[in-house]
């Protein structure tokens, strides 16, 4: 069975950050994620993020300066990093690292966008503000969604385990 798409998604929002333009796409994925820690559980709707895409828009905007802190950044969406980040080269290692960690949700990013990866046993999800959230049961199923969806955006680089604050 395929991965399948739980809700869609569109990112229409862009800022400007010494003169390029960049998107809101940790702060998505950082708040995708702490919801997902307070539920136990996969959202079922875009609204259980519980923040409008303004607000999210207005968060990145705070969220951008602490680039360089990345705890800072978990601190001021209510969550902690749990370890620290890692270097990845593939969806595989993403993929086992999330899986090897408790709580088992981390971001994780390419060059110019950032994404969320969440497992539970016969549920692994993966979020991209650009295309949506997507499930499947198996790992062979998401992975496959993710390689197809990823490649557009070059390949993964880092990853950040998070759990609730």
């Amino acid at each position: 069975m395929a991965a399948t798409q739980v809700f869609p998604m569109q990112n229409d929002f862009h800022q400007r950050d010494k003169g390029a333009e960049v998107g809101i796409c940790t702060c998505c994925a950082l708040n995708w994620a702490k919801k997902s820690l307070k539920l136990g559980r996969g959202l079922k709707t875009y609204s259980e993020i519980g923040l409008t895409d303004h607000t999210m828009n207005a968060q990145m905007a705070v969220l951008r300066r602490k680039d360089a802190t990345p705890d800072d950044q978990c601190e001021l969406v209510g969550l902690k990093m749990v370890g620290n980040e890692q270097a990845v080269a593939s969806i595989d290692d993403v993929i086992r690292i999330v899986k090897a960690t408790p709580p088992h949700v981390a971001i994780f990013w390419t060059q110019d966008h950032t994404m969320g990866y969440r497992y539970k046993h016969h549920e692994k999800e993966f979020f991209d503000n650009e295309v949506g959230l997507y499930r499947a049961k198996l790992t062979a199923d998401i992975k496959s969604k993710m390689n197809d969806i990823i490649s557009g955006y070059g390949p993964v680089e880092g990853i950040r385990v998070v759990g609730l604050a």
